[in-house]
């Protein structure tokens, strides 16, 4: 997502932003910010969001939904999709030595250069923020445009924070395609929006409570969708279209997110929100729930494997552990993510 610079007002009396909601001011005249919003919540300078809602007895909550010790890694080969939306380059991997005889030694080494949130990935909490009328701040927390600078490395809310803390406590599959399908293995219409009822309608389902600090991971079977499709040409149309139309969540789950404490959310479409993104980005959910909320999101994940062996047993929760890579400044990190069950 790309937004140009403006200037950023600071300091003044109450005003009404647009339409994200109401601006309110601190009680102790601190900042203005949005009213549905976690800003200041976990003190000024917090950069991990919600993350501070998985606490320690959050992450044993995880560990306790272990009973067989299968695990299921929850990540797409860093070479997909191979259709990537605002230029992100393709992988490229780059033999360093290969075949190389060093002290008797056969040794092989490489690197490789990615976008950071080309495949399955975390979005930092400084990927997305908004200028907007009556908000003192720009990203999560008040962050200002300076907290990127003109290198691109983040100050503020940088993957690296997220990484040094990690992601781990109790997932939760809130499989919607299979709900939607009535049971069977479906991906769900290109066009179709999980709103609120939706969500708590799979939940109830599947007999499962979110409980504050989970990892909220909701399938919509769009990966395995892309990958099955018939012909390249197909699936660079799912993602590079104009009017490309992605199933996902609605940005009106952001009063839900709030009230029932998600540690963080994770999909496996292109944007965990629906597509195409609302002309008015106030109205997305990067920015009422990324934004104003600190929700740190988790997109393109493999959903597949781990929602078959759920439906087989009707066992929806599992330990969920993620480690971002610690890349001081960075905008986002590969998810290495994976399911314990």
């Amino acid at each position: 997502m790309h937004y140009a610079p403006h200037s950023v007002s600071v300091g003044g009396v109450r005003a009404e932003g647009k339409a994200t909601g109401e601006v309110v001011a601190d009680t102790h005249g601190g900042p203005r910010r949005p009213e549905l919003s976690n800003w200041g919540r976990f003190g000024a300078d917090d950069e991990l969001g919600t993350l501070n809602l998985i606490t320690p007895a959050a992450v044993l909550r995880g560990a306790g939904c272990i009973r067989t010790g299968t695990t299921f890694p929850l990540n797409l080969p860093l070479d997909q999709p191979r259709h990537r939306q605002i230029g992100r380059p393709a992988l490229e991997k780059v033999a360093l030595r290969r075949n190389h005889v060093y002290k008797g030694m056969v040794l092989n080494d490489d690197c490789v250069v990615l976008p950071t949130q080309g495949s399955t990935q975390w979005d930092a909490l400084s990927h997305c923020g908004l200028v907007e009328d009556g908000v003192d701040g720009v990203f999560y927390n008040g962050a200002g445009l300076d907290s990127v600078d003109e290198r691109g490395y983040a100050h503020r809310n940088s993957i690296d924070a997220l990484a040094q803390r990690g992601i781990t406590g109790r997932g939760v599959l809130l499989d919607v395609a299979r709900h939607v399908a009535g049971g069977a293995d479906r991906p769900l219409p290109p066009d179709h929006v999980i709103d609120e009822p939706e969500l708590l309608a799979t939940a109830a389902a599947q007999g499962v409570r979110i409980e504050p600090g989970d990892v909220v991971c909701v399938r919509t079977g769009w990966t395995e969708a892309y990958l099955a499709a018939a012909s390249d040409a197909v699936r660079e149309a799912m993602v590079l279209a104009t009017d490309a139309r992605v199933p996902g969540i609605s940005p009106d789950l952001a009063p839900l997110a709030h009230r029932q404490g998600w540690g963080a959310v994770a999909t496996d479409n292109i944007a965990v929100e629906a597509g195409p993104l609302p002309t008015d980005s106030s109205r997305s959910a990067h920015i009422r729930m990324m934004r104003n909320l600190g929700l740190p999101f988790g997109e393109l994940f493999w959903f597949a494997d781990l929602a078959a062996a759920a439906a087989a047993d009707e066992r929806w929760t599992f330990l969920f552990v993620a480690v971002p890579l610690r890349i001081p400044g960075g905008i986002g990190s590969p998810a290495n993510a994976i399911a314990v069950r």
